[in-house]
């Protein structure tokens, strides 16, 4: 009985002893400077209502995380704990993956390079999720996992991240600031809009509509929702929207978001489904994907549409990427770079204590040549080939 009742009493001073860790850290990283001195632990101790062995083991923590240091008759100090801590860039999809995209290639490593140019140190952490497969729910990146549990990590760009496993509430407790590439899909804020950005279905239906398309079909990536969560979609959303308001329909059968972009054949399979749905057919697509593009690209091709003729085509389009089309696309451009420094400025701010702005990355439309010198029907068409009261096309921008 006597061990079983130490036990107990063990287990109840270790919980207060983590606890009082937990409130100890958040001082130290909310208002103590490094070199200044702490407390004596008597005194702690007295103001936790605890005893000093308990405060004791809370110090001794601290002090393995590299937070204070203790000097024998003289005190408790508190350490440089930044200068040993580092920014995390986080993504859970593997960037090496043959089927990543131009951005997931390109922006991991820029934003890394963007924390180094301000002095930080910076690490990437990548997970082994295949962009041919949806989100998974756990953390797949155990060295992130380990990194925070050692309270190594300063701050984290979550680029692309699991949909549960209480990751961001675990970042939240430990007062680890943290910007998110997909806020913008979340009420409570936004961040930077690119890799989900409404905008972009929007904007393409926007530009089909008016020049002269009425039948516009979308491709996009819906990410799977966790169980009891609403299913939103906002670039759905914006492209309805679009429609609506210049009262064109709607046609269910023309939307396909159901395929990572990331799978063998998913933009072909998904245009050869749009197509082959009715008798009727569109003439407008909006891609809001340039993976997907490439496949729906293939499928055009092999179904000997016509283009701009019989389908004009609008697609996302990352700036550097040298995605090339077998026929003329209008292009829905973004600068990844732009990207890199928005996202980034975003977690510098909060990591120096400053309200950090919810940012939106430009997105800029890029006609390539011919891109809409031919329309469905006659009507409205000018003398030089272009729907009437549209400028010209100009060639696109060299990137």
């Amino acid at each position: 009985m006597k061990n079983a009742a130490f036990t107990t009493q063990s287990i109840v001073r270790s919980n207060l002893a983590k606890q009082i860790t937990d409130v100890l850290r958040r001082e130290i990283m909310a208002h103590y400077k490094p070199g200044q001195i702490m407390p004596p632990i008597m005194e702690m101790a007295k103001g936790f209502g605890v005893s000093y062995q308990t405060v004791r083991e809370s110090l001794s923590v601290l002090e393995t995380q590299g937070l204070v240091e203790r000097r024998s008759g003289s005190g408790t100090y508190v350490c440089d704990w930044n200068a040993g801590r580092h920014v995390a860039v986080w993504c859970e999809r593997d960037i090496f993956d043959p089927h990543a995209s131009y951005f997931y290639r390109y922006v991991p490593r820029q934003l890394v390079r963007f924390f180094q140019a301000q002095g930080f140190s910076a690490k990437l952490y990548v997970g082994d999720v295949s962009h041919a497969e949806p989100p998974r729910a756990d953390l797949t990146c155990t060295e992130f996992a380990q990194a925070l549990d050692s309270h190594q990590i300063r701050g984290v760009l979550a680029l692309d991240e699991p949909t549960g496993s209480g990751w961001l509430e675990l970042l939240r407790g430990k007062d680890i600031p943290v910007v998110r590439s997909r806020e913008i899909n979340e009420p409570s804020g936004s961040c930077c809009p690119l890799i989900y950005d409404p905008r972009k279905s929007q904007m393409g239906a926007e530009y089909l509509l008016r020049h002269g398309r009425r039948r516009i079909a979308l491709m996009q990536w819906l990410e799977p929702r966790l169980p009891g969560v609403p299913r939103s979609d906002p670039v759905l959303d914006s492209f309805q929207k679009a429609l609506a308001a210049a009262g064109a329909a709607v046609n269910q059968s023309w939307i396909r978001n159901d395929l990572p972009p990331g799978a063998p054949g998913a933009g072909w399979e998904e245009f050869r489904e749009i197509w082959a749905s009715s008798r009727e057919k569109p003439d407008g697509l909006v891609v809001c994907d340039d993976v997907l593009f490439l496949g729906a690209a293939m499928a055009i091709c092999q179904l000997g549409i016509r283009v701009p003729e019989d389908l004009l085509v609008v697609t996302h389009f990352n700036k550097g990427s040298g995605l090339t089309s077998p026929f003329p696309i209008v292009k829905l451009q973004v600068d990844p770079n732009e990207f890199v420094q928005e996202f980034g400025q975003m977690l510098l701010s909060r990591i120096q204590g400053e309200a950090a702005e919810s940012s939106e990355v430009n997105i800029e439309i890029v006609e390539t040549d011919r891109a809409t010198a031919a329309a469905p029907d006659d009507k409205g068409i000018d003398r030089a080939g272009a729907p009437a009261g549209i400028r010209r096309p100009r060639k696109a921008q060299k990137v």
